[in-house]
């Protein structure tokens, strides 16, 4: 920490804020520069600065944002958190979370025991695949063996005939055809 770091900070003993804007001013930079560069709204800077600490979400929360604040205009975070205390009246002690206790995580099954699971589900889906491609099947062939038994024809006179498959079909009798009577020859001819 150099010598004049460290005179703003034993100065400013009241408050932290002013010993933040005035090494802001001093770098040259807005309070928009620090508040995109902290990732805070500007109403948090303009806060910060004049010690209304009040206004803003907790203490833990002002007491951290003045710690970055510090850092990032290079300032001793050290003295200017005990600065802040100070002047809040309040020490690091104040501000410490409550432990909540011991929390057990909650039972997780390995990779392994994750995988058998899932490759005897797969396994399974697939043997009832099989199963049911297997009767669809039978089903399907016994269904054609009742329905071949016997066919029905519909005749051009609107009559249904049914034909037992197992018999052969009677065929008419193939008549011989007669040769054609010769036409007489036109006389006069050799």
């Amino acid at each position: 920490m150099t010598a004049v770091q460290s005179e703003a900070v034993h100065a400013g003993r009241g408050n932290p804020g002013e010993i933040l804007r005035q090494k802001r001013l001093s770098l040259g930079w807005s309070q928009a520069q620090v508040a995109q560069n902290l990732n805070l709204s500007e109403r948090i800077i303009e806060q910060l600065e004049s010690g209304n600490y009040q206004q803003m979400p907790g203490h833990t929360f002002a007491r951290g944002y003045t710690k970055a604040y510090g850092k990032l205009l290079g300032l001793d975070q050290v003295e200017l958190v005990r600065t802040f205390d100070g002047y809040t009246g309040t020490d690091a002690k104040g501000s410490t979370v409550h432990s909540l206790g011991r929390l057990d995580e909650p039972v997780r099954l390995s990779r392994n025991v994750l995988r058998f699971v899932s490759f005897i589900l797969v396994v399974l889906i697939i043997a009832m695949g099989l199963f049911w491609w297997q009767e669809r099947s039978r089903q399907a062939s016994s269904a054609s063996a009742v329905s071949m038994e016997h066919v029905e024809v519909e005749g051009a006179d609107g009559k249904t005939e049914i034909h037992p498959i197992d018999e052969p079909e009677e065929q008419p009798p193939v008549t011989a055809q007669q040769p054609a009577a010769t036409l007489p020859s036109p006389v006069g001819t050799p």
